[in-house]
């Protein structure tokens, strides 16, 4: 049974849709909205969502892409090559059996590729405090302008980039929390304005809010500001209350006493110092009338966004004037540090200063263009780059257990990997004598530097699928525990350990501090001189132990751009495929290692001999054991990368797994199951 050939055809032609803009030297498509409005983008998931896709198989392929790329902030179009790439190389043989061997794959080939491999090659976006401390500022640009080289033009990658740095370090967003809030509330905290040079965007202090103030009173010193959800004029009825008038006396009595009542709130708030009343809801003229009377601002009509915004800033909750409120002091009031109208273009805002209650200082984004299209395009590269940079601060993690696996065994590509997967699990089981204990089969736990790794021989395992850690496979590698200089595996494990594993096992910071990995795991030790192994009965030849979390990649790890992970990663698959003894995971690995030069191959696109060149110097490097030569100042996340291609190759597997393709035309009927025959 081949391949279904549709399958190959689809993800080309969406290849060719999206190859023309990838990377610095890609170029824009036009688009044409049906309003007739044309929008140029280099952006690939404005590409695939303009796209009229009839096949369903097609549009899953771009869902899932756009689904990645929202996940994070970029690889939509890397998605589509290198899901093409894959997909035209199953043409021979079952494509079942190609679905089934690719989870053996990621867990034999590619996590020790990127753990082993890859990792020593890895730099740090950290300083020295780790993951801890905030993105380094070097660091913080670098990732910027290489995320925005694919977005936008060169004349406005730039400025956008330092526009970027800047809001990220005057809002604190250098780290997780305060970049978390920047990636969730981009939208309520960048206003656009157009007709104006991009040169005159600016980072503001505080929020924009996009409504007019209903009362301007401008007040001295620093006032006090309260939320408020609902219209402070109490009504006359509500919901299941009935209110009776049986004369116009009663009726003209019943108005004085909520006017009356509305002046009281106002003159309450006043007296508590509060000068700003900011509402989700449209106020009474007689709130507006008594809020000018007692110099009270007003701004109304907030959107729940807006109001959620304020909320998460200043950790208040909205004001509710009820019951004997009045004469308590008002506890949910925020400090404001300075309150004006803003004139932009043709729209008022009102702009407003908080002081923060969090770890995020309230600042803004104006964007300004000539269009508002480009100012969509600068606001949606922007909003994907801070992505991309929460996503620096996560880890891909293994969790090394003792209960085992079987060489046959398959699983779900990725463990069921969705975009929004945080870490990998693995588990092998390792004998030593009698008794089986959990290894640290990828090395380098958190806490630990690369140069004080040592290497943990493990003697009498029968598991063909563990392989010498080398950090740079070659002809220049050395074997451990005595392996021969050909590069020929042992028939037993050798896996690294974190150095000084005590009995508590305590995971530890992970280390990030130094620039690069590229120190080589060296040295050797047995078993026992690492981990301490109980000789009680209940732990000792019962194969119970306990669990104890490696991690594969580390937070804030990058690269270069410029195709050094697709090529550094292929050449490691290559040599891990190769000590592999089941010959599906081996072709596998083949095509999933040749599929990944698809990426470099369109970023140099028509250079003369540019792919050719890059990949020989890269990989005689490798061969040499020597430092890579890096011309390119960029760097990406490689977190990103990973889970970009574990996501692609969940995506084969499901498109793998298609049988029939069923078209329906009408909404499913339920079918109960007390119906009987008859009613067919």
């Amino acid at each position: 049974m081949a391949a279904r050939p549709g399958l190959q055809q689809e993800a080309a032609a969406l290849a060719g849709a999206v190859r023309g803009a990838l990377g610095p030297r890609g170029g824009r498509a036009l688009l044409v909205r049906p309003d007739g409005r044309a929008l140029l983008t280099r952006d690939g998931r404005r590409l695939l969502e303009a796209l009229s896709l009839q096949p369903p198989t097609a549009r899953v392929m771009a869902a899932c892409a756009c689904r990645h790329q929202s996940a994070t902030g970029d690889g939509a179009k890397t998605f589509v090559l290198l899901l093409a790439a894959v997909l035209g190389a199953v043409r021979d043989g079952s494509p079942r059996r190609a679905a089934r061997a690719l989870p053996s794959f990621e867990r034999r080939v590619l996590q020790r590729a990127v753990a082993r491999g890859l990792r020593p090659h890895l730099r740090s976006a950290f300083p020295a405090g780790g993951p801890g401390a905030e993105l380094e500022a070097a660091s913080l640009r670098a990732l910027l302008e290489a995320h925005l080289r694919g977005r936008l033009g060169p004349g406005e990658r730039r400025a956008v980039a330092l526009l970027g740095c800047e809001l990220c370090a005057r809002c604190g967003a250098r780290r997780p929390p305060a970049l978390r809030l920047l990636c969730g509330r981009f939208a309520q905290l960048h206003a656009a304005v157009a007709g104006l040079p991009l040169g005159r965007s600016r980072v503001l202090p505080g929020v924009l809010l996009r409504r007019d103030f209903a009362a301007y009173c401008p007040a001295g010193g620093r006032p006090r500001a309260v939320l408020v959800t609902r219209c402070l004029r109490p009504a006359l009825t509500a919901p299941g209350v009935e209110c009776a008038v049986r004369s116009e006396r009663q009726h003209l009595a019943a108005l004085r006493w909520c006017g009356g009542r509305t002046e009281a709130v106002m003159e309450h708030l006043r007296s508590n110092g509060v000068g700003l009343l900011l509402s989700g809801v449209k106020q009474h003229e007689e709130v507006i009338y008594y809020a000018k009377l007692h110099g009270v601002s007003v701004v109304e009509c907030l959107s729940a966004e807006e109001v959620s915004l304020i909320s998460e800033i200043t950790g208040i909750s909205p004001y509710d004037p009820a019951g004997d409120s009045l004469h308590k002091e008002i506890a949910e009031a925020a400090v404001v540090t300075f309150c004006q109208p803003l004139l932009l273009g043709s729209q008022r805002y009102a702009h407003i200063g908080f002081s923060s209650t969090g770890a995020f200082q309230p600042h803004c984004l104006l964007l300004c263009a000539p269009v508002d299209a480009i100012n969509e395009q600068h606001a949606a590269a922007l909003h994907g780059a801070f992505t991309m940079l929460l996503q620096l601060f996560r880890a891909v993690d293994q969790e090394c257990g003792a209960e085992g696996e079987s060489q046959n065994g398959a699983s779900g590509v990725g463990s069921g990997y969705s975009p929004a997967t945080e870490t990998q699990v693995v588990t092998e089981s390792v004998s030593c004598g009698s008794s089986q204990v959990s290894e640290h089969q990828l090395g380098a736990c958190r806490g630990e530097t690369a140069a004080q790794s040592p290497g943990l021989a493990l003697q009498g395992s029968e598991h063909p699928d563990c392989t010498p850690p080398a950090s740079a496979p070659g002809p220049h590698s050395k074997e451990l525990n005595g392996a021969g200089s050909t590069g020929t595996p042992k028939p037993h494990a050798q896996c690294e350990c974190a150095d000084g594993m005590d009995e508590s096992h305590q995971r530890h910071p992970a280390v990030c501090s130094h620039r690069n990995y590229s120190t080589a795991v060296a040295g050797t030790a047995t078993l026992c001189e690492h981990i301490s192994i109980s000789r009680g009965p209940e732990e000792a030849g019962c194969g119970v132990a306990q669990s104890y979390p490696c991690s594969i990649l580390e937070a804030g790890s990058v690269l270069p751009v410029g195709g050094y992970f697709e090529v550094l990663l292929h050449y490691y698959i290559r040599h891990y495929a190769k000590q592999v003894q089941q010959s599906a995971v081996t072709v596998i690995s083949n095509i999933v290692a040749d599929a990944l030069l698809s990426i470099p191959k369109a970023l140099y696109g028509t250079e003369r001999n540019g792919f050719a060149k890059f990949y020989l110097e890269t990989t005689e490097a490798l061969r040499k054991n020597e430092p890579l030569s890096v011309s390119e100042k960029g760097l990406e996340s490689v977190y990103c990368k990973y889970q970009l291609l574990t996501s692609v190759l969940h995506c084969v597997t499901e498109l793998l797994n298609i049988d029939l393709i069923i078209g329906v035309k009408r909404p499913l009927q339920k079918i109960e199951d007390n119906d009987s025959d008859d009613d067919f």
